[in-house]
């Protein structure tokens, strides 16, 4: 009698050790934490009005999804809460718990942010891109150090569709764009478009439509997204397949202090699912937008053509080389410039990219 109650508590004891790595996750979660609501504020629209905000929401869907309902999301989208500006500064002050922001607009606080746009002419295929930005970001320690100094962390990081051009007439070669003014963004963009004879009108892209119409540009450069988005198709009917580039502007951001206090598994889960956020916007979202797109523009009668690769290689072979004028001033800032440009060229013509030419050549 003795033994076989020693044999019943042993086994007892054997199921209990069994059942505990279960008690506490996620998966229990609501019986083992208290509901986790969090505050996200987005620059951008909402959900289903751009492909950015289509990747924030299909990563909060599969957080609240895989945490049995815990954790749930109060959304503030189109710059609600803040100037588009200073949503890194109301993460910051832990003022919302989650941003899409862009480092773009903060380069005093972010100076590694926007090195995708420094490259001109670089891969287009929008899954290399991501690829590449997350593995130089796990990589090179300074881009993570950068976002610890604003109190932040990386969740996801969503590239743009490629960077193309509209224009009021056709274009196949580099003599087609002499003289013609461009409406375009930032401070790299204006000397790519001068190089090949363009004339750079820099401009928000919710002022490009005006532009266009009041005959003041007669093209426009940016992703099909935004093109769509403020539905300059409808002034310019020639789209030209440029092949310029992909950015990776838009930051889905956690306030630090805020991530470091949720329980591990739900901090797990929640960088798990980023990283399968950036393969769900290289692929389905951005198909799914693509294509609506392009049905939409045929119907609406544009026409659609592509730049000869020797007019591109051409076109590279002109502009100045703008990487090592950046490189040279984030090693001024004590920042591994040479090491981002080099490597980003690296990682990227290892999964196949074809480089034109070589950038941040040192002289």
């Amino acid at each position: 009698m003795q033994n076989l109650l020693l044999k019943s508590l042993s086994l007892l004891m054997l199921l209990l050790c069994l059942l505990a790595p279960v008690v506490g996750t996620a998966a229990d979660a609501k019986t083992e934490y208290k509901p986790i609501k969090l505050k996200l504020a987005s620059v951008s629209a909402p959900s289903g009005q751009v492909l950015d905000s289509d990747g924030v929401q299909w990563w909060m869907d599969k957080v609240t999804e895989r945490t049995k309902g815990l954790v749930t999301f109060e959304t503030f989208w189109g710059a609600s809460l803040a100037a588009p500006t200073a949503h890194l500064d109301i993460l910051q002050k832990g003022m919302v718990d989650i941003i899409l922001g862009c480092r773009i607009y903060t380069p005093g606080k972010t100076p590694l942010g926007p090195y995708h746009y420094v490259i001109p002419f670089g891969p287009t295929d929008m899954a290399m891109v991501s690829k590449a930005t997350r593995q130089m970001y796990e990589e090179i320690p300074a881009f993570r150090d950068e976002l610890t100094r604003q109190n932040a962390i990386l969740i996801s990081n969503f590239v743009t569709m490629p960077y193309d051009m509209i224009s009021k007439t056709p274009v196949s070669s580099l003599a087609d764009l002499k003289g013609k003014k461009i409406g375009l963004i930032g401070q790299y963009f204006g000397r790519w478009a001068k190089a090949a004879g363009l004339v750079p009108v820099v401009a928000p892209m919710s002022e490009r439509y005006n532009l266009l119409q009041s005959r003041v540009t007669e093209m426009d450069f940016h992703p099909i997204t935004h093109m769509n988005a403020f539905k300059v198709q409808e002034l310019a009917r020639n789209y030209i397949k440029l092949d310029a580039m992909v950015g990776a502007p838009w930051d889905l951001l956690f306030n630090l202090e805020k991530f470091k206090s949720l329980p591990a598994d739900v901090q797990k889960i929640m960088l798990d699912v980023g990283k399968e956020a950036e393969i769900a916007m290289t692929n389905e979202l951005a198909a799914k937008w693509r294509n609506k797109i392009l049905t939409e523009w045929k119907a609406q009668g544009v026409t659609f053509s592509e730049l000869p690769a020797e007019e591109r290689a051409k076109w590279a072979a002109l502009v100045e080389d703008i990487p090592s004028e950046w490189a040279l001033e984030m090693e001024q800032k004590g920042l591994p410039g040479w090491q981002i440009m080099n490597r980003f060229q690296e990682i990227t013509a290892n999964m196949g990219y074809k480089w034109t030419r070589k950038w941040a050549v040192k002289q």
